[in-house]
């Protein structure tokens, strides 16, 4: 009997234990989806993470808080990761860059919203492909060059020398602003990319051909400024890492202006005040994809592959072309090359041509 008490009082307290710890160690059943959605992006603004990052990661938390409502309560956090990992991959078909991103930010809510640690996760995830880079030739960015058309708003050419002639990326030129262009650095000037991917800073050389064009646009951008200044002076533009808060007034220095301001105020979506933004990444693309229709060339120009032409036709050795793109992996750079398909022959052209079968 006495064995007996014993044993039903262990079970007792082992269920009592094992409550307790589910309790500690599902927070997903203390809090509501907006809750959780709430703790990533505060976490995410204290890292001063990107804006683009910050709705992706909370779409996907969001996502993942939804489905692991339909799991057993007492499954542990690996086991609902690879559950919804294996969703992704074999009941939505979601592309592995896709899967990867939802990845990271369900292991961004563990590790560092919630402070968990998570074990191994063995979740049925689809095997990315190795692409081959593709870029444009020479003559198909001469098309697209000739074909882009400015409109009121956007200076489409230039944005797109500066894509093709820096080897910027789509958002890189549209985040510059006036203090970013250093007339007195180099023989032409040089442009500084602030909080590149990475959170990377890089200088790139300014094309002889953009000299001019970027003078205009800084006319064009002094005037907005001016005009701002004069008829909404409390209006000011969006700074990084809380300086605003720091330096009440800077978001109305000329030297914090944007070289490529929008035409119109907005809400700004984090400290929802009235600002003037840059121009959007959509402008950009749509001017692009409609020279890109008018020549006929959909599917091989993009936006983006200016930054893969640039690296392909550039004479930059391999590591100044990595420092110029901004790659942390002289591999990644290394992709854009080719030079043992360039040099490579074939042995039915040597067959037809009588050149003998070299003798190592």
């Amino acid at each position: 009997m006495a064995q007996i008490g014993r044993k039903s009082v262990g079970v007792h307290c082992d269920r009592i234990c094992r409550a307790q710890l589910v309790k500690y160690d599902d927070p997903f059943r203390m809090k509501t989806r907006a809750q959780v959605v709430a703790l990533v992006r505060d976490k995410i603004r204290m890292k001063h993470m990107a804006l683009s990052t910050e709705e992706t990661y909370c779409g996907w938390v969001a996502r993942y808080y939804d489905h692991c409502l339909m799991l057993p309560k007492e499954l542990r956090h690996e086991r609902k990761m690879e559950s919804f990992l294996t969703y992704l991959a074999r009941e939505r078909a979601t592309a592995a860059r896709t899967q990867n991103q939802a990845f990271a930010a369900v292991l961004f809510l563990y590790r560092d919203v919630l402070g968990i640690d998570l074990g191994k996760i063995d979740g049925l995830r689809a095997k990315r492909r190795i692409h081959e880079r593709v870029s444009p030739s020479r003559e198909q960015v001469k098309q697209l060059r000739a074909a882009i058309q400015d409109t009121p708003n956007t200076p489409g050419k230039l944005l797109v020398d500066l894509l093709y002639g820096c080897g910027l990326r789509v958002s890189e030129p549209l985040e510059l602003r006036v203090k970013d262009v250093m007339w007195d650095e180099g023989p032409t000037g040089q442009l500084i990319i602030r909080g590149a991917k990475g959170g990377k800073d890089r200088r790139v050389p300014i094309p002889q051909v953009c000299v001019e064009p970027i003078r205009s646009q800084l006319g064009r951008a002094r005037f907005i400024w001016e005009w701002d200044r004069e008829h909404t002076p409390d209006v000011g533009v969006v700074l990084p890492h809380g300086l605003a808060r720091k330096y009440p007034s800077a978001p109305c220095y000329w030297q914090w202006f944007w070289l490529f301001p929008a035409e119109k105020h907005c809400q700004h979506p984090r400290e929802n005040i009235t600002v003037r933004y840059h121009l959007l990444i959509d402008a950009l693309q749509r001017v692009v994809r409609n020279a890109v229709e008018k020549i006929g060339l959909g599917g091989v120009l993009s936006p983006h592959s200016l930054r893969h032409a640039y690296a392909t036709h550039s004479r930059e050795r391999l590591d100044a072309l990595r420092q110029l793109l901004g790659h942390s992996s002289i591999q990644t750079t290394a992709g854009y090359l080719h030079p043992v398909i360039e040099e490579a022959g074939n042995p039915l052209d040597d067959l037809l041509n009588g050149v003998p079968k070299p003798a190592w």
